[in-house]
């Protein structure tokens, strides 16, 4: 039995995705959530065999929270599902450790069909992701550089990726429950490592890194 997480935030489709999974007597999905830090928590305490990730999710996006279950259970295959039919993020998703694309609108046969490869150890883009990735880079990889925040920890990824979504340093001493004076350390360590001189700067460079999505 294949066991399955669904994260998307709309509830329509983690039901309609579900339908269709559930039909194949060889998959469960063993939940369906609708944000990244739920999923991260539900994915530590169910360890599921493949995570189906929506790409634009509220908070982090789909791409730093798969960056984010990578690094901290790698053993757990990530189906990137999503509307972008777009290289660049396509490229992010498998940098930050997908080993799957999907388009929504070719959900159905196509999901499955990634599903039962991403399980066997192979990588799976749907036709229309991989008639794009043929046309635009003509059948090469996807390379394997870092996007940069590799040089940050973990609690500077977190005040960075805040930051980038427009939260006031007050706010995100509250969500991360740190001192105001240690968001504002924070704030100046990320910007002095990457080479950044303000706000602007950061949400620029956080979305260039797939922390958010424009």
């Amino acid at each position: 039995m294949i066991r399955i997480m669904l994260v998307d935030d709309h509830v329509m489709i983690r039901e309609a995705l579900r339908g269709v999974l559930e039909q194949d007597r060889t998959m469960q999905v063993v939940a369906a959530v609708g944000d990244g830090k739920t999923a991260l928590r539900q994915a530590a305490e169910l360890l599921p065999d493949v995570v189906v990730m929506d790409v634009t999710l509220p908070g982090p996006s789909g791409i730093e929270i798969t960056r984010r279950l990578h690094d901290s259970h790698p053993q757990i295959r990530v189906l990137a599902l999503s509307t972008h039919l777009d290289r660049h993020i396509i490229q992010q998703m498998f940098d930050a450790g997908a080993h799957g694309y999907i388009v929504k609108s070719a959900a159905g046969t196509a999901l499955q069909q990634g599903i039962r490869s991403v399980v066997e150890g192979r990588s799976y883009l749907c036709a229309e992701s991989a008639a794009l990735v043929a046309a635009t880079l003509s059948g090469r990889k996807f390379p394997t550089g870092k996007s940069g925040t590799d040089v940050l920890t973990e609690r500077e990824l977190q005040v960075l990726t805040l930051l980038a979504e427009g939260n006031s340093a007050p706010d995100i001493a509250a969500t991360l429950n740190i001192a105001y004076a240690t968001v504002d350390v924070h704030r100046r360590n990320i910007m002095k490592k990457l080479g950044l001189h303000n706000v602007v700067d950061l949400t620029r460079h956080a979305i260039r890194a797939g922390l958010i999505l424009p």
